[in-house]
Parts: structure tokens; C-alpha cells; sequence
């Protein structure tokens, strides 16, 4: 049941597009023969056209070719009136008799043109266009109606400069001949060249003498001392401001200053401590690092941790 419901819908559907486009292919049907009237001839020949898109009937076909004829396009009012002619064969005779009557007194009028090829001219990928429109190849050479008009013929193969004329076309009783000359060869596309550029002996690297790469991680070896001297230096003063305080028996507020004194010399040598033990393992790796820089005989001095401190062990 539901699938017979479906197709009555799709049914209904399609017809109610079929009626609106026979309403509008007849609106515009009854248009084009107002704009006949008015002598407004292409819009005419538009309405006729889009009607008969819509709706193709040998009426409109006929009407559209007499536009044509009208608007001086014999060649497309001759090729309509032949369609009608071949639609209305075992049909409608008046109108057969229209169509073929009015074909026959359009041919002796129409024009030509003729595009030729000539065998040097036939190159592989060869592609012609009239106005921009493909071009059949089975049409070189052989002489068709058209309307008149200007037209641009256009010629492009792969390797070869494109070419192009442009030829103007009567109305009537124009037959024009256009030949295809042999396309030129493209400029082949430069290949960038690179030149090579002579080089000379190449620089010998750097190398750091074996005194220089000893300098900087000595140098930063005894600012580590100095610093952990500070801190020692620091720590002592503390204590004896410490012991100061703590000997401080009758002034509660001198006692109490030196207390905070023994205090920040005591934060100040642990900052020294941290200071000096970061400097010393910069020192430490400089010095590693110059060392793998040098010959070996040049890496005898080095720094080195002792119980009391740092050291230089070996000769410079």
C-alpha cells in the first residue's frame, strides 16, 4: 500500500512539473510573438527559443525559424526549418508544406565557410575553434552554412605558437575561406645553468691554542674559589656576630639586631656556597669540553676537586 502511494505521489509530481513548464513554455510562446510584433526581433527569438526548450512543439520550431530568418541568421533559420520539415513528415501537412517551402527559398541565400588544413599544417594535437567553440575535425575542409557574422579562428598544438584570424562573414551569399597556415615551433623553454665557481683551498678551522682553552675554565675555576672564600668568609662573620648576640645580656634590642645580622650573614654564605659550587661546574665542564679541542699533550693541567677546596693539577 505505501509503495503504491510513493508512485502516485512521484506521479503527481512529475505532472504537476510537466503543467508548469507547458504554462510557461506557452507564456512564453505568446511573448515572443508580441515582441514579432513590436519588431523587437531578438528578444523574440529568445522567448521562442527558451519555449521550445521547455517545451518542444513544431509550432514553436517553426515560429523560431522564421525569427530567425527575420534577424538575418539565415543558416540557423534554414537548419530549423528542415528539423520542422522532418518532424512534420506523415503529420501536420500545412505546416510540412510551411517548413519545406521556406527551406528551399533560404538555401540559394545562405552563406559559407570553408576552413582548410593543409597537409603541412596537420600536426599531431591539433585543435581548431570558431569564437572559442570546438571545431570538428571532420568538418576541415568542407564548405557549411553559417550566419553571418564575425568570427575568430583559432589554431593551438602542443610545441607550437598558437595562432588566429579573425574573418568577417555577410549575411547572405558570403562564402569565405579560411586556410590553416603551418604553426611555427614554439620557443623551446631555457634550462637554467648553473656555473660553477672555482674554489680555493679551504680555510683551515679554528683551533683554539692549547693556552686559550685553558684560560676561560681557569678563570672561571678561581671566581668558584673566590666565591666559596666569601662564603667561608661569611659563615665566620656569622658565628661571631652569633656569639656576640648570645653575649648580649642587658640591651634585648642590640641583642635582638644581632641576631638578624648573624642571620643574614649566615643566608648570604649559603648563597655564596650555591654560587660557587654552580661556578666550579662550569669551570669543570669548560674545561672538559676545550680539552677534547686540543692535542692531549695540551690537556696535562687540570682542575680538580680536594678536600679543602679546588686545584690545579699539572703543567700548563
Amino acid at each position: 500500500m505505501t509503495r503504491v502511494v510513493a508512485l502516485a505521489l512521484i506521479a503527481l509530481s512529475a505532472t504537476a512539473q510537466a503543467q508548469s513548464a507547458g504554462a510557461q513554455a506557452e507564456a512564453l510562446f505568446r511573448q515572443g510573438r508580441e515582441l514579432m510584433a513590436a519588431g523587437k526581433t531578438a528578444e523574440a527569438c529568445s522567448a521562442f527559443a527558451e519555449s521550445q526548450k521547455l517545451e518542444p512543439a513544431v509550432t514553436t520550431l517553426v515560429n523560431l525559424a522564421g525569427c530567425r530568418e527575420k534577424n538575418n541568421q539565415l543558416a540557423s533559420a534554414w537548419g530549423l526549418f528542415l528539423e520542422a520539415e522532418r518532424q512534420t513528415r506523415g503529420g501536420d501537412p500545412q505546416l510540412h508544406s510551411v517548413a519545406h517551402d521556406r527551406a528551399q527559398k533560404l538555401e540559394g541565400r545562405l552563406s559559407s565557410l570553408t576552413i582548410t588544413v593543409p597537409a603541412e599544417s596537420k600536426v599531431n594535437g591539433l585543435e581548431l575553434t570558431r569564437n572559442g567553440e570546438a571545431i570538428d575535425g571532420a568538418t576541415f575542409g568542407k564548405t557549411l552554412p553559417i550566419d553571418g557574422d564575425t568570427y575568430t579562428i583559432a589554431a593551438h598544438a602542443p610545441g607550437k605558437k598558437d595562432w588566429s584570424t579573425t574573418v568577417t562573414i555577410g549575411a547572405e551569399r558570403d562564402a569565405k575561406v579560411v586556410s590553416v597556415p603551418k604553426l611555427q615551433d614554439a620557443p623551446a623553454t631555457p634550462v637554467a645553468t648553473v656555473t660553477a665557481t672555482p674554489q680555493g683551498p679551504r680555510p683551515t678551522p679554528f683551533a683554539p691554542s692549547t693556552r686559550s682553552s685553558k684560560v676561560v675554565p681557569i678563570g672561571v675555576g678561581v671566581g668558584a674559589l673566590a666565591l666559596l672564600g666569601g662564603s667561608l668568609a661569611f659563615d665566620l662573620w656569622g658565628d661571631s656576630t652569633y656569639n656576640a648576640a648570645k653575649a648580649e645580656m642587658t640591651n634585648q634590642a642590640r641583642r635582638d639586631s644581632l641576631l638578624s645580622s648573624a642571620n643574614d650573614k649566615r643566608y648570604a654564605a649559603e648563597g655564596l656556597v650555591v654560587a660557587g659550587a654552580a661556578t666550579a661546574g662550569i669551570a669543570i665542564w669548560l674545561y672538559l669540553r676545550h680539552s677534547d679541542d686540543v692535542p692531549s699533550e695540551a690537556t696535562a693541567s687540570r682542575l680538580v676537586v680536594t678536600a679543602n677546596g679546588f686545584a690545579i693539577a699539572g703543567g700548563f
